[in-house]
């Protein structure tokens, strides 16, 4: 673990692009990935995310019809045809697949490499950012496109690409109510306030859950003829026309599923494939700090193939340093795990964190992820976050018990100093300290937006986690212009290929601020799927 600001500097984030990196990762192979992983979410109901590997929409083969449209077009009439192929099926790859069928492609084919569908959006904590949601306007809450913005830059260190955000940001309520009209999401009335954003404008669903968007979303696929989905369906490279005047467009994709395959697409392809924070060789290239000891959030299958192979077709990367630790994991299990759920609900915004060698305060409970990964860091050992049980009970899971042992309860201020080997008399000073600025409406020690209905740790018994962060997002990835086209290092869009989600850079800069990655995913996922479907040359 790290011991000085430095190190704990260049645990967080590098600002060295390194294209040397980027050609030495062409040569790392990615073996044995695990095609599935045993993650459920605790609160997802029953749904497509459970069909067997074989699931095809309404389990029939495509008809006479369909299989006349697949053999047209350039002589190839041996060979598979689709319209559209989207890599990947979280937010972003079903957005995309339902927009792009929406907007008159005549067959879609979601390729998914895990055994499962929805990747990382599951585990997601079914939060995303809104501005002018209903929520907000009946709260009084007064918030804007340029609000959202600066609270954006001021966390991306103005890394941030401006057009990105604008069109991201523009349309963020338009996309919380597609995903209503569309598919039955349903949200709380409470919008929330989470770390580096100014004012609340966090829509949380029914069960927090990222699965309470992807179920609904593929019972959608599973209803349109024209969407196709199939799991253990490996990308592994573009298939390019190289003719004259062409600049290397993309005319299909090749796909392992058992065997490999070629498949042609006519109007394009859209990479949703996701981050590479599970990619230890890769993001190791690119943060040395984050080898094989760093943990991370996120399920096995995120990793950074897609990228590769795009870079080897002169697809253009933008900022892959940059990738952020989650501030409320715990050491005490493994990857996403359920202290977040308590943490982001009541720790944070309910309670402190402290340092157990000093029994202090010493960092913004509610700053952005990079500030508050920053100072745990430089602690240079676990920290607690705490609460009473008043704070416990706006934890989004409800049910505390089913977060223990990781969660511990604490009868008294000094049974929990002995629990963590903790000064009993500083760490009640501590509290007394921050329960003075709450009952002030001033947080004067740290600046913390303190919530109107905040109240003095008091209500006995206490609560706490142990908190060390873990690799959970990587904002860098391949650069997409407004249209969600991919750039190519030449400063054109490269022709019939598009991106969404958190396979792109750009868009978060430095450090991402919590929800805004599935507004991203949904928001550009839609965009791409439209265009996709819809592009003329």
């Amino acid at each position: 673990m790290p011991s000085t600001l430095d190190e704990a500097e260049m645990m967080i984030v590098s600002m060295q692009y390194g294209l040397g990196a980027f050609i030495a990762a062409f040569h790392s192979t990615m073996e044995a990935y695990v095609l599935g992983f045993p993650f459920t979410c605790r609160t997802r109901s029953p749904s497509m995310a459970h069909q067997p590997a074989s699931f095809h929409k309404n389990n029939k083969h495509p008809s006479n019809e369909s299989a006349i449209m697949m053999s047209r077009s350039i002589g190839r009439n041996a060979l598979r045809h689709i319209d559209v192929a989207v890599i990947g099926s979280g937010f972003a790859g079903l957005s995309a697949a339902i927009e792009a069928a929406n907007s008159g492609a005549e067959r879609v084919v979601i390729y998914e490499k895990m055994a499962k569908p929805g990747g990382n959006s599951v585990m997601n904590a079914g939060q995303i950012a809104a501005v002018g949601s209903p929520s907000q306007i009946q709260a009084g809450i007064e918030d804007s496109v340029e609000l959202c913005k600066k609270d954006m830059l001021s966390a991306g260190v103005n890394l941030n690409h401006p057009n990105l955000l604008e069109k991201m940001i523009g349309t963020s309520y338009e996309t919380v109510k597609w995903t209503e009209e569309e598919f039955g999401v349903k949200y709380r009335d409470r919008v929330t306030q989470m770390g580096g954003h100014s004012v609340p404008r966090t829509l949380s669903t029914e069960n927090h859950c990222g699965s309470d968007i992807i179920d609904p979303m593929l019972k959608r696929v599973a209803e349109l003829p024209n969407v196709e989905l199939q799991l253990n369906a490996k990308f592994e490279s573009f298939i390019l026309d190289e003719g004259q005047d062409q600049r290397g467009r993309v005319i299909g994709i090749k796909v392992r599923q058992g065997a490999a395959e070629e498949v042609y697409c006519d109007k394009g392809v859209v990479l949703a494939s996701g981050g590479f924070s599970a990619d230890v060789p890769f993001r190791s290239i690119q943060t040395p700090a984050f080898d094989e000891k760093v943990m991370t959030t996120n399920q096995p299958g995120a990793t950074a193939e897609v990228i590769k192979e795009s870079l080897k077709i002169s697809a253009l990367p933008v900022q892959l340093s940059h990738i952020q630790l989650g501030p409320w994991t715990s050491p005490d299990e493994d990857g996403f795990g359920l202290a977040p759920f308590f943490c982001i609900g009541a720790g944070f915004p309910y309670g402190i964190i402290v340092d157990p060698a000093t029994s202090k305060r010493f960092v913004n409970e509610l700053g952005n992820r990079y500030e508050r990964s920053v100072a745990i860091l430089k602690m240079g050992h676990p920290v607690i976050c705490l609460t009473d049980s008043a704070g416990a009970q706006h934890s989004l899971e409800k049910d505390l018990e089913k977060l223990k042992p990781t969660l511990k309860e604490h009868a008294s201020i000094a049974e929990m100093a002995k629990d963590y080997e903790m000064d009993p008399i500083v760490l009640k000073a501590t509290i007394d300290s921050y329960n003075s600025g709450v009952a002030g409406g001033d947080d004067k020690e740290f600046g913390k937006p303190l919530r109107d209905d905040l109240e003095p740790i008091a209500t006995l018994p206490l609560y706490s986690v142990r908190l060390w962060p873990k690799v959970h997002h990587t904002m860098g990835g391949l650069q997409i212009n407004e249209d969600a086209q991919v750039m190519h290092v030449d400063g054109y869009p490269i022709q019939h290929l598009f991106a969404a989600g958190e396979v792109t850079g750009g868009v978060h800069g430095g450090d991402r601020l919590g929800s805004c990655a599935t507004l991203d995913c949904i928001a550009f996922g839609r965009i791409a799927g439209h265009n996709v479907a819809t592009f003329d040359e």
